[in-house]
C-alpha cells in the first residue's frame, strides 16, 4: 500500500504541476480583468460629472445665442448698407488716390525705379503772398 500511495502522490504531483502553470495564467488573466473593470468603473463615475459640465456649457451657449443672433443680423444689415453705398457712390482707386493727395496736399511724381513718390503741391501766387504777409506779422 505504501508503494501505491507513493505512486498516487507522484502521479498527482505531476498533474498538479501541469495545472499550476494553467492556474497561474488564469489568475493573471483574472487580475487583468479586475483591473480593467476597475478602470471602467472609475471612468463611469466621472461620466455624470462630465454630462453635468456639458449641460452647463450648453445652457451658457443658449443664453448667448439670442444676443449673438441679433448682432449677426445687425452685422448683415451693416454689410448690406455698405454694399448699397458703394454701388451708389463707387470710388475708383484713382479717385481715392486723388482724394488722399488733396487731403495731404501732395501731387504724384513720376515713378523712379518702380517707386512712386509724392511731392508738395506748388503754391499759387495768392498763397505765396498770404505766406509772406503772415511771416511779416
Amino acid at each position: 500500500m505504501g508503494k501505491f500511495l507513493h505512486n498516487y502522490i507522484m502521479a498527482n504531483r505531476t498533474y498538479w504541476k501541469e495545472l499550476e502553470s494553467d492556474t497561474s495564467k488564469i489568475s493573471q488573466d483574472l487580475r487583468e480583468i479586475q483591473k480593467t473593470v476597475q478602470d471602467y468603473g472609475h471612468r463611469l463615475i466621472h461620466i455624470p460629472m462630465k454630462i453635468e459640465n456639458l449641460n452647463q456649457k450648453v445652457d451658457e451657449i443658449l443664453k448667448i445665442l439670442p444676443d449673438l443672433r441679433k448682432d449677426l443680423i445687425d452685422l448683415k444689415t451693416d454689410v448690406a448698407d455698405l454694399k448699397k453705398n458703394q454701388r451708389d457712390s463707387p470710388e475708383t482707386s484713382k479717385s481715392r488716390q486723388e482724394r488722399i493727395r488733396d487731403t495731404l496736399g501732395t501731387v504724384p511724381l513720376l515713378h523712379q525705379k518702380g517707386k512712386a513718390m509724392e511731392v508738395p503741391k506748388l503754391k499759387t501766387r495768392d498763397e505765396r503772398i498770404r505766406e509772406v504777409i503772415n511771416a511779416i506779422k
